[in-house]
């Protein structure tokens, strides 16, 4: 028989109500508490989906079932490191929504406190687990595309009412499934950090440090535009990583309802080039030597679901982490604080290392 997975789920609003809990109640192999400081959330959460272990701490939750093995971090970006130093304080794995922190020094801390306790740290990226992104990974893995050297990332979403504090104004898109985001959740600065690079962009970072793992960002140029918001809406970066590679990075929230977004990685590499689009579901391969390789588009349906069950096969199974928090979580929040200090002094370029003195 299967082993099972005692997880909290520490946040129940929209993404966790929308992708983690469904998830977690459709695993033979997990059983759930919930966890938020919210009674209202909570109760709703707990009702919805017929959880019975309900607390409003943590630590509360651990006394009271010692055999919890991880938790999944689904509260306002703001609260990620007090939150996720908890879970790994308390000696429990740690799925951590993205972005993982809004600094690179809590970032850090968070990785190496797991080091030390021999835990791991899953961040709650989706697009990659798509087959045909799945593919991509093999062809630049087995050095098919060669040296990266140059990196495109480009997102465009519908996200703009988030950060006017309207999320009522997306239900008949998101279709919230218990409890919409809070007004402040994405629209103040001091909850969210940050708009559509900490939203969004966190994505297509972390793809590109997926893709090309032996990369990490060594000094970042941005622009922000917050258009009627007090938070970035529209965002360009110019990067330059640490093996001379350099990257443009670059998205908008402001789509329209009905346009299928976009989140396009684009890689060029000493003996080719790769593309992939996560929503159409789209790989294409061009090497120098003139072959070509497309898969899709496939336009799948999104994976919110399946980090919820990586967390429970990485817990378990000893399954490979796909977006580690020592690599991935920290170098994007690397690029993306970096990015806003430049931002902040109108494009001038900050480097990694300053983030830390």
């Amino acid at each position: 028989m299967a082993s099972k997975s005692k997880i909290a789920v520490v946040g129940t609003g929209w993404w966790a109500t929308t992708a983690h809990i469904p998830a977690l109640k459709a695993n033979p192999r997990a059983e759930i508490v919930l966890v938020d400081t919210n009674p209202a959330a909570l109760k709703a959460a707990a009702e919805k989906y017929a959880i019975a272990e309900t607390f409003t701490g943590l630590t509360e939750a651990v006394r009271a079932h010692p055999d919890l093995k991880g938790a999944i971090v689904c509260v306002p970006h703001a609260a990620h490191y007090p939150v996720g130093r908890e879970v790994l304080e308390l000696g429990l794995h740690l799925l951590m929504e993205k972005p993982m922190t809004l600094r690179a020094w809590e970032a850090k801390a968070l990785a190496d406190l797991a080091d030390s306790r021999n835990l791991q740290i899953l961040m709650g990226y989706t697009f990659p687990y798509l087959a045909p992104l799945e593919e991509a990974k093999k062809r630049i893995d087995d050095g098919l595309i060669g040296d990266i050297q140059y990196i495109t990332c480009s997102m465009t979403s519908l996200t703009i009412e988030f950060y006017r504090g309207k999320p009522e104004n997306y239900q008949p898109v998101m279709q919230y499934a218990v409890t919409a985001p809070g007004i402040a959740t994405y629209s103040d600065p001091k909850v969210a950090g940050g708009g559509q690079a900490q939203l969004q962009i966190t994505h297509s970072v972390a793809m590109m440090f997926y893709y090309a793992p032996g990369l990490r960002a060594e000094k970042v140029s941005a622009f922000m535009n917050k258009l009627d918001t007090q938070v970035d809406v529209v965002d360009a970066f110019a990067v330059r990583m640490n093996n001379g590679a350099v990257a443009t990075v670059g998205s908008s929230g402001n789509v329209g309802p009905g346009d299928p977004s976009l989140i396009e990685i684009h890689l060029h590499g000493s003996k080719g080039r790769l593309l992939v689009e996560g929503y159409s579901g789209l790989m294409y391969m061009r090497l120098h030597n003139g072959k070509e390789e497309r898969i899709g588009p496939t336009h799948p349906v999104y994976p919110g679901h399946v980090p919820s069950q990586r967390f429970i096969e990485i817990i378990e199974d000893g399954a490979r982490n796909y977006f580690p928090g020592k690599t991935n979580g920290l170098y994007t929040v690397e690029l993306l604080e970096a990015a806003y200090r430049s931002a902040e002094q109108d494009g001038t370029p900050v480097t990694i290392a300053s983030l830390y003195t």
